[in-house]
C-alpha cells in the first residue's frame, strides 16, 4: 500500500503548548552530527579508491515513535472523518525508506499500570487506577460507538481526555499501520519480559536484525553486567500491585488485540498469558 505525501511543514511540534512553537526537522537531525562526522571520517580515511559503505549504524530510541500520532489532526483540519491520512511512519519512509525497527512491548495491562506510577503526579494508589482505567474505558467505548476502531485510537480528543492512556497498549493497531509502509523484515518485535529474564537471548536477536554479526563474549559481557533502567520508584513500589479486578477488567479489554498481535506475528507469547510483573 503505497500513500504519497501531501507538502507540509515538517516540523518537532509541542503539543502541550497548543501547537504555538514548531521547531524545525534541522534540529532534530544536528542530534546525528557526531555520526556523521565520524562516517566522513571513515569515507576520508579510505585511500582504496573504490566506495565502501562505513560500518556504522545509526539509530535513535524514542519509545513513543510506534504510536504517537495526536498531532495528525491539526494538520489536515479534522477533514477526513477521523481517521488520519498520514502518519509519522509515511514521513520517515519518504526520508529514510530502509530503515529498520526494533518495537519492545510489554504485557499491555502491566504497561498501563506502570505509566500510571511513572506519570502520575500525586494521590497515586491501587484504587485511583481502577476510577481511571473505568473512566477512560468508558470513553474509549463511547468513541466506538460513533467512529471505527482506528478513528479511536488515533482520535487525539479522546486519547487527551482519558486519564490513563488505554490506547498505547493496542499494539497490533498500530503494527498493522506500519506493515503497510515497511516490510516485515524491516520491523524486529520484541517482548520486554523476555528482554528482562535474558538480555543475552534478545539482544543475540538485535544484533542478527542489525546484520551485526555474532555477539561477541565481551559484549555479552557488558551487557550483562549492565544495571536495570527505568525501574518502578520506591515511593511507587510501596504502592503494590493493582487490584485484582481492574487487572481483570483490562486483561478482558485488551486480549482480542493481544490475539490479533499474537497470530499476525505467529508468536503466542504476545498472547501475554501467565507472565509474572516485572
Amino acid at each position: 500500500m503505497s500513500r504519497l505525501l501531501p507538502s507540509v511543514d515538517l516540523g518537532i511540534i509541542r503539543l502541550s503548548e497548543g501547537l504555538h512553537d514548531r521547531y524545525p526537522v534541522e534540529d532534530y537531525l544536528d542530534l546525528f552530527d557526531q555520526a556523521a562526522y565520524q562516517i566522513q571520517g571513515e569515507l576520508t580515511a579510505n585511500t582504496s579508491g573504490s566506495p565502501s559503505q562505513p560500518k556504522i549504524i545509526i539509530g535513535e530510541a524514542s519509545a513513543s515513535t510506534m504510536w504517537d500520532n495526536n498531532a495528525w489532526v491539526y494538520f489536515y483540519d479534522n477533514t477526513t472523518e477521523g481517521e488520519p491520512l498520514f502518519l509519522i511512519q509515511d514521513f520517515i519512509h519518504a526520508v529514510q525508506p530502509e530503515a529498520r525497527f526494533i518495537v519492545m512491548l510489554r504485557d499491555p495491562v502491566e504497561r498501563l499500570y506502570s505509566d500510571y506510577l511513572y506519570f502520575g503526579i500525586a494521590n497515586k494508589s491501587a484504587e485511583d487506577f481502577h476510577e481511571k482505567v473505568s473512566e477512560s474505558l468508558q470513553l474509549f467505548e463511547g468513541c466506538l460507538m460513533e467512529y471505527t476502531m482506528r478513528s479511536c485510537v488515533y482520535n487525539t480528543t479522546v486519547n487527551n481526555a482519558m486519564p490513563v492512556r488505554l490506547q498505547v497498549g493496542l499494539y497490533i493497531v498500530y503494527l498493522i499501520d506500519w506493515l503497510t509502509v515497511f516490510s516485515k523484515e524491516q520491523i524486529l518485535v520484541l517482548r520486554l519480559e523476555d528482554h528482562a529474564s535474558n538480555r543475552k537471548y534478545t539482544m543475540h536477536k538485535v544484533f542478527d536484525f542489525l546484520n551485526l554479526g555474532p555477539l561477541s563474549k565481551e559484549i555479552e559481557s557488558q551487557i550483562t553486567r549492565s544495571p536495570a533502567s527505568n525501574t518502578r520508584r520506591p515511593a511507587d513500589k510501596n504502592l503494590g500491585p493493582m487490584l485484582p479486578i481492574t487487572k481483570e477488567i483490562l486483561q478482558d479489554f485488551y486480549k482480542p488485540f493481544n490475539e490479533k498481535l499474537a497470530k499476525v506475528l505467529r508468536n503466542e507469547s504476545f498472547l501475554w498469558e501467565n507472565n509474572s510483573n516485572l
